[in-house]
């Protein structure tokens, strides 16, 4: 049940029936994401009941349904048609050859829906890696490897193995840092990245100049049918354009519109064949040093100074922006599902299928945030779906190569632009409005304005977006870094603020500084200028109250500072209060503060509470003892939170009463007092042997405080802690 949330989930849970004890000695292939799946209508018998009849009976495959495999397999083969044209455009985007991303897509995408962290998550070629390798290598023409490429692939390799040190280490958790304004500002900026990738094929591969004539305009229609018909085309009432990809019935009409409208007429615009054709040769994956007819890197520059510096760069940036986007994607099908994933696994699958991709001459790869939603958004929820698109991709590369070459280059750039429109983050253009406009220009425009956020957060959604394309050098792993680093020295100021002091007087002349907030290094200059060893008495005691605690090395030295100069003056200046983190701080680091004297956090208590029940009491030895200490009892914590049955007029368990009259005097429902001869203490009859023990347990440890207080000493923390 470690992963259901709420009553709903664990009365589903409890009514699932249990795992065999094949199916739980199986990766989570057989079942991970099955037993969430929404029943459907019951399915008339034939082939596929047959089938999953059988599969159930093994025992390996217990909760695969007819319904489960029809939406999986359909899922998974739209998304494929979708997928081979965003990958064949990022490969453009890379300035690389198609087939290095197909490979890619489809051994990442194979290795991660096996093994991942999270069931129902596309993986694959990405616009984020495209856009970090495309810094790197210089553009050669569009679909033609530009200079460098053999560097490529062992950076992909070393990403890899980086992402097996982030799994192995579980830096995943630390995605929790990464603030909601980064993660607007790294969709916008790969939003641009990509856009702006577009606009090659429109030009000149030689002069880069805009292309004229009847080709340009040609390539503008197919360009904006491929639009129209992938954004529009869903949205029609038509149950088949649920099922058929609106991806490739844009290649279709696309390939329609170039092989029997422009051609005929005398014009042609570039096709995937044009430009880099898809042959034999490059149908099937070859490790990236073995030399063919048609493959032969030059291997050389990897064993230099500039091409190790360039892979390790590259493999770092790689590295940093698939985990981003990895556990970024998770989260977003995770919200989907409700049901959790491990960011752990999933970068590890993912830092595996990288490394079979530079090893085999592929781009890598990382989780495809667009095709994961749409693949959620359709019911997927298993692995299945995702196997069978990369499987699809696979098959598409080494079998259908030759159906890819008619593809026109104008479609996949309008398909593009349509996954541009919907990764940008639109929203964020009225923030930015909001934030510079004034309060009565926004109330006129209307709700849309109404979205004023602090003005620093749209700064760095600014800052992360246009850093992802310039100035020339950056990138979006730049950009994220930097936005982070602005994010963090923002809550740093804001937090030094709330650092405040207040400065009041004993009877006895002694000087007391009340010290609230954080104190850590961006409120040490405070702290320091705020004592005033010079003109203070001979005795100071610095208060710090519940709020505060010495955070790092920067609040120790400051402390280490103040207790000199008071030493210097001949004074005395004691630190108290301090919390047990502050304390276990010092004390890892004695010699440093041997100057400072300071005392624990005192422990508050209160009344000692007795215990009494409605029912059952009976009298007990130790009554006559705690009536005798109840004079010298003043503060004790709470035993046990009362629990109080108003229903059934009763009180449930140990009820906290004073000594003699209950802590519920003023209340309709209170007890009266316990009469003489009762028991302050007593324990229910009808409480069970544990109910027993854990308030015996509380009750010898309330009478132990209360000794030691009647004698004057205090009790230690760790002996009245929590209820015991």
């Amino acid at each position: 049940l470690k992963w259901t949330h709420g009553p709903h989930a664990i009365r589903a849970a409890a009514a699932r029936p249990p795992l065999g004890e094949a199916q739980r000695a199986l990766p989570p292939l057989a079942h991970d994401g099955l037993a969430a799946m929404p029943s459907g209508k019951k399915e008339s018998k034939g082939f596929l009941d047959d089938v999953t009849a059988r599969l159930q009976k093994t025992g390996l495959f217990a909760g695969v349904t007819a319904d489960y495999l029809v939406r999986e397999i359909l899922l998974g083969v739209t998304i494929c048609f979708a997928q081979i044209p965003e990958s064949v455009a990022f490969a453009f985007m890379a300035h690389i050859k198609p087939p290095i991303a197909l490979h890619a897509a489809w051994m990442v995408g194979l290795t991660c829906s096996l093994f991942g962290g999270r069931p129902g998550m596309v993986n694959g070629a990405t616009g984020a890696f495209a856009a970090i390798i495309g810094t790197f290598i210089p553009n050669a023409g569009t679909g033609e490897n530009g200079p460098g490429v053999e560097l490529l692939f062992p950076s992909v390799i070393l990403a890899g193995v980086l992402m097996l040190v982030v799994s192995a280490t579980e830096l995943s958790r630390f995605i929790t840092l990464l603030p909601a304004p980064v993660m607007i500002g790294f969709c916008n900026g790969l939003a641009l990245v990509i856009g702006l990738a577009q606009l090659h094929p429109f030009q000149d591969p030689d002069t880069h100049e805009w292309k004229s004539g009847s080709e340009m305009t040609w390539m503008l229609v197919i360009c904006f049918s491929s639009m129209l018909l992938m954004e529009f085309l869903p949205k029609l009432p038509l149950k088949i354009f649920k099922v058929v990809p609106s991806s490739l019935v844009a290649v279709i009409a696309s390939i329609l519109i170039e092989f029997v409208i422009v051609r005929p007429t005398g014009s042609r615009t570039n096709v995937i064949r044009d430009v880099s054709e898809f042959t034999l040769d490059t149908a099937f994956p070859i490790p990236f040093f073995i030399k063919t007819n048609s493959i032969a890197y030059d291997l050389g520059g990897i064993f230099t100074a500039d091409g190790i510096t360039t892979i390790i760069i590259q493999g770092l940036l790689l590295c940093t922006v698939g985990s981003i986007e990895s556990l970024m994607t998770s989260e977003v099908v995770e919200s989907f599902c409700k049901t959790p994933s491990d960011g752990d696994r999933t970068v590890l699958a993912t830092g595996v299928g990288n490394i079979l991709s530079g090893f085999f001459g592929g781009m890598g790869g990382n989780a495809m945030i667009g095709l994961s939603t749409v693949n959620c958004l359709n019911g997927g929820r298993g692995r299945l779906g995702p196997c069978v698109t990369a499987l699809g991709i696979m098959a598409c590369v080494m079998g259908a190569y030759p159906l890819l070459n008619f593809i026109p280059v104008a479609a996949l750039a309008g398909i593009m632009l349509v996954v541009v429109l919907h990764t940008f983050k639109w929203q964020s253009l009225f923030m930015l409005a909001a934030a510079v406009l004034p309060k009565t220009a926004r109330d006129q425009l209307g709700p849309r304005f109404q979205l004023k956020v602090p003005r620093v957060d749209v700064f760095v959604i600014v800052v992360v977006t246009v850093l992802s394309n310039f100035p020339k050098g950056t990138n979006i792993a730049y950009a994220v870094g930097v936005g982070v680093s602005l994010c963090a020295i923002s809550y740093a100021w804001s937090s030094a603020q709330k650092f405040e002091w207040q400065v009041s007087y004993s009877d006895d002349g002694k000087k007391y500084y009340d010290i609230h907030g954080p104190c850590f290094f961006a409120a040490t200059n405070r702290f320091v200028k705020a004592m005033n060893p010079d003109h203070d008495p001979q005795d100071v005691e610095v208060r710090f109250s519940d709020s505060t605690s010495i955070m790092d090395y920067s609040a120790m030295e400051a402390l280490h500072r103040i207790s000199a100069e008071y030493s210097n003056q001949g004074k005395r200046v004691v630190f108290k209060s301090l919390c047990k983190e502050s304390v276990r701080l010092f004390e890892k680091s004695a010699h440093l503060v041997s100057s400072i004297e300071y005392t624990c956090r005192d422990l508050e208590v209160e009344d000692l509470p007795g215990f009494a029940s409605d029912i059952g009491r009976q009298t007990s030895p130790i009554d006559d003892v705690m009536h005798a200490l109840a004079s010298g009892i003043h503060k004790l914590e709470r035993a046990i939170t009362p629990t109080h049955d108003s229903k059934n007029g009763r009180h449930n368990g140990i009820v906290p009463s004073a000594i003699g009259q209950s802590k519920f005097a003023d209340t309709p429902d209170a007890p009266g007092p316990v009469p003489a001869g009762g028991s302050a203490y007593a324990i229910e009859e009808d409480a069970d042997e544990d109910d027993r023990r854990d308030r015996v347990a509380q009750r010898q440890g309330a009478v132990c405080c209360a000794f030691m207080t009647g004698l004057g000493v205090k009790p230690a923390a760790g002996i009245v802690r929590h209820r015991y």
